[in-house]
């Protein structure tokens, strides 16, 4: 019976990776809670409100789902979750995510930027019983949105992290060289071929030829 090979340690996030996780939440804060403070603010509706309150979790919490990524429960399911608790997460998926999630958020930060600087959409989106724009905000306001840019970038480089961590101990990945032992020595020469016996005569007695040899 052949023995059960023993899983493979996933090795730990690189420095800088933990670093680039924790700062991808980060950069959103500012203009998370501003959006919130101003939700809570006089002369909105109830749907601006919501919107705005909306915007600040649905950024907010995959921006902290990028911690995960260097965290354990990024690799296994917490025991408190029904039915997939304790067990492994599937890393080619989380990394399919993370980088189709990094990628639009890059393309989201390059379309921003070059519409704020081309002017290729002049009236933002309006949301229903909405009659007018929302207002215009300050300028200080968009210095809290800048940070907010290096977000998806982030997101790309812990993914790379994720995958080249995880390609280590999946399922067919190649695992360490076996040390090469001694070479073997010469073997054993060729054997020698057995003489026959000659046939005995009906005395038991040496055949005649044999006697003869003999003498």
């Amino acid at each position: 019976m052949s023995a059960t090979p023993t899983p493979t340690p996933t090795p730990p996030p690189a420095r800088w990776a933990v670093r680039a996780a924790w700062a991808a939440p980060l950069c959103v804060l500012p203009s998370a809670l501003w959006r919130t403070m101003t939700a809570f603010g006089s002369g909105h509706l109830p749907t601006e409100a919501g919107y705005m309150l909306l915007l600040s979790a649905l950024s907010l919490g995959p921006a902290f789902l990028t911690v995960g990524l260097v965290r354990d429960w990024g690799d296994t399911f917490p025991r408190a979750l029904p039915l997939v608790g304790s067990r492994p997460v599937p890393a080619r998926a989380v990394v399919r995510v993370a980088r189709t999630g990094g990628a639009f958020l890059v393309l989201l930060t390059l379309y921003g930027a070059l519409n704020a600087a081309f002017g290729f959409v002049d009236e933002g989106p309006r949301l229903i019983e909405q009659e007018r724009e929302f207002d215009k905000p300050p300028a200080w306001v968009g210095l809290l949105y800048v940070p907010a840019a290096a977000w998806g970038f982030l997101v790309l480089a812990v993914a790379q992290d994720y995958a080249r961590r995880h390609a280590r101990t999946a399922p067919g990945a190649p695992g360490p060289r076996p040390e090469p032992g001694p070479e073997p020595g010469p073997g054993p020469g060729p054997t020698e071929p057995l003489s026959r016996p000659r046939p005995a005569g009906p005395d038991g007695c040496p055949s005649p030829s044999r006697r003869k040899a003999a003498g």
